[in-house]
C-alpha cells in the first residue's frame, strides 16, 4: 500500500473497496456521473474518499463517503484511489453518510427518509435524529413517514408525479388505500393540470378521513375491535400525530377508514343483537330496502325516523328527545340499506300515541317542516306560472318559424352563459371584446351594440358560440372528432379532408443534415399556404367584417335534403 506525504491518506486499489450497504443514496444522475467521469479521466480524483476497514476481512475496506468519486474512477478506468481510512462505529458511519447526502442538491426526499429510517431502526429517537441532522422534529417525522409509501407510490414520487407534500399526504393513508388515492390525485383534469397540494389535502380529508365525534360507535370502547383498541390513544388519530397532520384542523379525525368500518360493523352487530334480545323488531335486507328505497327519501310502510324533528312540539325537539331513552326502547331498528347505519324507527300510529302520552297532540307524524311545505307550495305556483308563460310564448312564435333579432339575442346570451370560461375567452377574443371572459351582463350589452350596428351578424355570433367548443381539442382527446363542425362544413360545400391534407402538406418536414441547404431553398421557393382567418377586422367595434348590402355575396353550393342528411353526424332518427 503506497501512501502520500500526508500519512492519513492512502492510495488503495479500487478492487479492495466495497460499497457500503447502509448508504441511503441509491440514485445517481447520469449526466452528473458522465461529467465527473470526464473530470476524473483528465485530472484524477482530487479529494480522497472516506473508508473504514471491512469487519473480519483484512485488506478490504467499506466505502463510507465519496461513492460518486468512486463510481467515476471506476468508469474512467482507474485502478487506484486516494482514500482516508478511519476506524468508525456503525452509528458514526450512518451519521456521516446522512450528513454528506443532505449536502447534495439532488438528493431525493425518499433517499433522505430512508437514511433517517436506518438511524431510527438502530434505536435513535426522533429528537436525536433531528439534533444530529440539524432539522426540526416535525421535519424528520414527515420525512420518516415517507417510508410508509408502497412501491407504486414511491415510483410516482421518483417520477415527479408526486412532490414532498402530496407524497406525505398519500403516505399517511393505510397502504391498501394508497394506490386508489394516488391515482385520483395524479389524474389530469380537463385543463391538463393536476391538483395542487392544498386541493390534494382537501380531497383526501373529504374522501379518506372520518370524524370520530360522529362515529356510530363508542370511540372509548377498547373491546369493540380488540386488535384496534380505543380510538383516543390510537396513532391513526390526527391529534396523536400533530407533526404529520398540521393541515388537518381537527384532532378527532380517524385516518384509517378500514378500521373505522370494522368498528362500525361491530357496533351495528352488537346493537342488533341487543335489540333482538330485548324483543325489538329489527328490519334488515329486502324489507329494509322496501322501507327506505332511496338514500335521501322518506321512509315507506308508515315508519318515522325518531331523529327527525317534531313540528307539533312547541320546542321543535326530535321524536327521540321527546320520548326519551325508555320510550325509544319500544321502537323498531332499521338497518339503513344505503350505508349500514342503524336507525330507530316507529310506526306513525304508535308514535302518535306515544306523543299523546307526553302531552303533544300530533296532527302529522311525518317529517315535513311546515315552513318547507310553504316553500314547496310557492315553488309549485312559480313552476305553474313559468310553464304557462313558456306555452304561450311558444304559441306566439314567428309564423314562418324563423328567428328574429330578439330571438337570436336570447339564444346568444343563453349559449354564452353555458360556455366554459376558456370558450367564453375565445369568443371575446374572436370579436375583439378583450382577452378575458366578460360577464353575462357585459355580453348582453355587446349583443345589443351588435344588433344596432351590424344586425346581420347576430346569426353568425350564435353559430360561433355553438361551435366554439369544437374549435379546439378537449384536453388531450386528440382522437375525438369535431362532428358538428365537420357536418356544417360539408353542408356549406367545404371538404374537411381536403383542409386536413392542406395543413399536413404545410407542415415543415425533417430533412437529413446533408440536405439542410436544399430543404431551406425549397421552403423559400414554395408559396405559402393560405390559411382562412376566423376574423377580418374593418370596424373598431367588431372583428367580423360587415358585408356591404349592394355587393354580391358568393353563396355556397346548394345542398339538397339527401345531402344534408348525409352530412348530419347522428342517426337519422335523432335528427331534429
Amino acid at each position: 500500500m503506497m501512501t502520500t506525504q500526508d500519512s492519513s491518506v492512502a492510495i488503495l486499489p479500487i478492487a479492495s473497496i466495497r460499497r457500503s450497504p447502509t448508504n441511503p443514496r441509491k440514485r445517481f444522475s447520469e449526466s452528473a456521473h458522465a461529467e465527473m467521469t470526464a473530470s476524473v479521466r483528465k485530472h484524477g480524483v482530487m479529494q480522497p474518499v472516506l473508508l473504514r476497514p471491512w469487519p473480519d476481512e483484512p485488506g478490504l475496506f467499506e466505502l463510507v463517503a465519496g461513492e460518486r468519486r468512486y463510481r467515476a474512477a471506476e468508469a474512467a478506468g482507474l485502478t487506484e484511489l486516494p482514500a482516508l481510512v478511519k476506524d468508525l462505529s456503525d452509528d458514526e458511519v450512518l451519521h456521516i453518510q446522512i450528513i454528506e447526502n443532505l449536502q447534495r442538491k439532488d438528493l431525493h426526499p425518499l433517499e433522505e427518509a430512508d437514511g433517517y429510517k436506518v438511524l431510527a431502526d438502530r434505536g435513535h429517537t426522533l429528537e436525536q435524529i433531528a439534533e444530529e441532522v440539524s432539522q426540526t422534529r416535525s421535519y424528520v417525522a414527515q420525512r420518516l413517514k415517507l417510508c410508509s409509501l408502497n412501491a407504486s407510490s414511491r415510483k410516482l414520487f421518483f417520477d415527479e408525479l408526486l412532490n414532498a407534500k402530496t407524497a406525505l399526504i398519500i403516505a399517511r393513508l393505510p397502504i391498501e388505500l394508497q394506490d386508489k388515492a394516488a391515482k385520483e390525485i395524479t389524474a389530469k383534469r380537463w385543463n391538463g393540470e393536476q391538483m395542487s397540494a392544498r386541493e390534494v389535502s382537501e380531497h383526501v380529508q373529504e374522501h379518506y378521513m372520518l370524524r370520530l365525534d360522529q362515529a356510530p360507535f363508542k370511540t372509548s370502547d377498547a373491546e369493540l375491535v380488540a386488535s384496534a383498541g380505543a380510538c383516543g390513544p390510537c396513532p391513526k388519530r390526527t391529534g396523536n400525530q400533530v407533526d404529520l397532520f398540521g393541515d388537518v384542523k381537527s384532532k378527532e379525525i380517524c385516518t384509517d377508514p378500514t378500521c373505522f368500518e370494522k368498528k362500525k360493523a361491530a357496533a351495528a352487530k352488537q346493537k342488533r343483537e341487543e335489540a333482538e334480545a330485548a324483543g325489538r323488531t329489527v328490519i334488515t335486507g329486502k324489507q329494509a330496502k322496501q322501507v327506505k328505497p332511496y338514500e335521501y327519501g322518506e321512509l315507506n310502510g308508515g315508519y318515522v325516523d325518531l331523529d327527525k324533528r317534531c313540528y307539533d312540539d312547541p320546542k321543535q325537539r326530535t321524536y327521540r328527545q321527546i320520548l326519551g331513552a325508555k320510550g325509544v326502547k319500544s321502537a323498531a331498528l332499521l338497518e339503513d340499506p344505503h350505508g349500514g347505519k342503524l336507525v330507530d324507527v316507529m310506526q306513525k300510529s304508535d308514535l302518535k300515541k306515544a306523543l299523546a302520552d307526553k302531552g303533544i297532540e300530533a296532527r302529522s307524524t311525518g317529517s315535513a317542516n311546515p315552513s318547507q311545505s310553504a316553500e314547496n307550495a310557492k315553488k309549485k305556483a312559480a313552476d305553474a306560472y313559468r310553464g304557462e308563460l313558456f306555452r304561450r310564448v311558444r304559441e306566439k312564435h314567428l309564423p314562418a318559424g324563423g328567428l328574429d333579432n330578439f330571438d337570436l339575442k336570447i339564444v346568444a346570451v343563453t349559449f354564452y352563459r353555458r360556455l366554459w370560461s376558456e370558450n367564453q375567452k375565445r369568443i371575446t377574443k374572436l370579436y375583439d371584446w378583450g382577452s378575458k371572459p366578460i360577464s353575462e351582463a357585459d355580453f348582453a350589452k355587446k349583443v345589443d351594440e351588435l344588433e344596432s350596428n351590424e344586425p346581420e351578424l347576430l346569426g353568425r355570433l350564435v353559430m360561433d358560440i355553438a361551435l366554439i367548443d369544437e374549435s379546439v381539442v378537449p384536453g388531450y382527446a386528440t382522437s375525438s372528432k369535431p362532428e358538428l363542425l365537420e357536418a356544417l362544413a360539408r353542408v356549406r360545400g367545404i371538404d374537411p379532408a381536403a383542409i386536413k391534407k392542406e395543413l399536413d402538406a404545410a407542415k415543415p418536414k425533417a430533412k437529413p443534415p446533408a440536405k439542410k441547404a436544399a430543404a431551406k431553398k425549397a421552403a423559400v421557393e414554395q408559396p405559402p399556404v393560405a390559411k382562412p382567418s376566423p376574423r377580418t377586422t374593418t370596424s373598431k367595434k367588431f372583428a367580423v367584417k360587415k358585408v356591404p348590402a349592394k355587393k354580391a355575396v358568393a353563396t355556397p353550393k346548394s345542398i339538397n335534403s339527401d345531402e344534408a342528411k348525409v352530412a348530419w353526424p347522428f342517426p337519422s332518427g335523432s335528427r331534429p
